[in-house]
This record gives structure tokens, sequence and C-alpha cells, in this order.
């Protein structure tokens, strides 16, 4: 559990690893990037660093003090989330006082703010406060997904350490080491950038059920006395979530065309789902490149369609006779 495992963020990593081993810690930090990228484990990574027993500068992630950091027991160590829509002034007034005392285990405190650019106006203008004139010892870990909906002079009392969003690799080897099938790891990777997300989804049988219909439903469009329409007519009569569910399912319908394209341009490497090769190979002679590419553009245009609150079952209709016309 070292600073080695945040290597898909290696600038968030060398930034505050580098500035704790030389002890130039600023006194508050924005850390900044979308859902899943990792702020708040390399937050919980750094206030671990700061009072671990067993190793200087870095995280054991086992001993009684980061365990109890983990769990939110730490008494120097506050964590502040959205009450309800939004981080309120009383939240902020009750870290003050709770920054102003001295520290139980150390001589140093940490909180962390998660959802920074949900507070009240009122609770903004006094963390800034605060920000401006921070007691000695205290270290500020603000974590948004919208830092531009933060007061500009919160973000200029801050370092801003910035987090890209995390590669489809580096998801699938997380989802992979937790005993999460490769195909469906790879799969779900290319789906979000979020890892909890990602996990959810692998490990869902609707997932892997709507996987099975894509390739059900590009396989009825190739053949005679089709019944491709029925089949859109049965998953959106499944169940209350299947209209729900459409976008995941023409995103998963299009990573599908683009693979059956991959194989017939020799470009095994880039397959997604891979472990259906067999399958894609078949359907690979009887899809021309140009009727995948046509494929591909319209299921774009379809979920553009339905985004826009178009008839779901009258849109989908429309996708599989355009397929079928070829």
């Amino acid at each position: 559990m070292t600073w080695t495992r945040f290597s898909q963020q290696p600038r968030a990593q060398e930034l505050l690893s580098h500035s704790l081993r030389n002890e130039r810690l600023a006194h508050a930090y924005l850390l900044a990037g979308p859902k899943g990228s990792g702020k708040k484990q390399m937050a919980l990574h750094l206030a671990k660093s700061l009072f671990c027993s067993e190793r200087e500068a870095d995280a054991c992630g086992a001993c009684v003090t980061c365990r109890r950091i983990d769990g939110g027991n730490h008494p120097d160590v506050l964590f502040i989330t959205p009450d309800g829509a939004s981080i309120k002034i009383d939240q902020i007034r009750s870290l003050q006082k709770e920054m102003a005392m001295r520290a139980v285990e150390s001589s140093r405190k940490v909180y962390i703010i998660e959802h920074v650019d949900k507070m009240t106006t009122q609770a903004a203008n006094s963390l800034l406060k605060f920000l401006e004139e921070p007691p000695a010892g205290v270290l500020a870990l603000l974590l948004t997904e919208h830092s531009h909906a933060i007061l500009p002079t919160i973000l200029s009392r801050c370092q801003i350490v910035q987090f890209s969003p995390l590669s489809a690799e580096s998801i699938a080897e997380k989802l992979r080491a937790e005993g999460v099938l490769a195909g469906m790891a790879q799969v779900a990777s290319h789906i979000t950038t979020n890892v909890e997300e990602a996990m959810t989804l692998s490990q869902s049988e609707s997932f892997a059920q709507l996987r099975n219909l894509v390739i059900q439903l590009v396989q009825e469009c190739k053949q005679r006395n089709s019944s491709a329409l029925l089949t859109i007519h049965d998953m959106l009569q499944k169940s209350d979530k299947s209209k729900e569910e459409l976008p995941l399912f023409l995103d998963l319908l299009i990573l599908w065309l683009r693979d059956i394209l991959y194989l017939q341009v020799g470009r095994h490497a880039h397959l997604i789902n891979s472990d259906q090769q067999d399958v894609l190979q078949g359907q690979a002679l009887v899809w021309t490149k140009a009727e995948l590419l046509r494929g591909i553009d319209l299921v774009m245009e379809t979920k553009n369609r339905i985004e826009r609150n178009a008839n779901a079952q009258l849109a989908l209709e429309r996708l599989v006779l355009q397929f079928q016309e070829g």
C-alpha cells in the first residue's frame, strides 16, 4: 500500500510524495479530476503517510493508525461530505473549532472535504477565511470533480493537483485483480472511467445480458426472416429498467460493431470483446466495412435522438430497419 499504487496518476503521486518526503507540504491542496480517478484514495494515503507508525513519508496501510484513518476513527483526521445536497456553514464552523484544538496524537491535523464544489455561499466564504489564516500544523485536502464551480479566491489559496481519467487498461487490470473475468473487465473498462462503476457493471447480470442481446441483434440483422424487431420489442418490455439501460446497450453495440471492423482490418490487438472472438469472426463474414462504419454512425445518431426524448421503441426499430437496408 505504498505510493507506487498510484502509478496511474504519476504527476499527482510525484508532487505529493516528493513534498512529503522533503517536508514541503503546502497547507492546502485541491485534488481535482473526474469521478473514479483516485482522488479520495490518494488523499487518504497522504493522511496515513503523515501518521503511519511503520513507515516514514509513506503508509503501510496495515498498522492500527492506518486502519483507523481508513475507518474514519482517527481523532486528528476529519472528513466532511455534503449534508444532503450541499456542504453547509455549520459543517465548516464545526471544522474550524475542531482544527483549532490541539492535535491528540501528533503535531499534525488533517481535514478532507469531498465535493468541495457543493458548498453553500456562506460555507465557501467561511472556508476561505480559514484557508487564509490556517492554524499551524493543519493540512487541508479538498476534493472536487468540478473545479470550475469553486470560488477563484479559494482556488488561489490551494495548490491544485490535477487528476486524469484512468486508462481503460488500468481499470481492466484493477477489475481482474478483484476477480472479475477478463472479458467482462475489458468491456466494462471501455464503458466508464470510474473504477467503482466499472466494477458494478462487470458484476451485474443485466450487463452480461445486454451484451448477449447486442450479439443476438447484430446476428439477426443479417438473417433472412429476421426477428430483430421482435428482439427489440422484447427488450423494451422486459422490465421497467430497460429504458434506463438503453444508453448502455447502445454503447455496447458501438463497441461490438467496432470490434467486427477491427477484425476485418487485422487489428486483433485492439479487440475489446476479445473473449468473443469466434463469434466476431463469424459476423465479420457477413458485414461489409461500409455497413459497419455506417452502422456505428447510425447507433450514435440513435443514442442522441433518445437522449433528446425521442420515442425509444421507434428509434430502435428505425435503427434495425436501417441496418437491414445495408
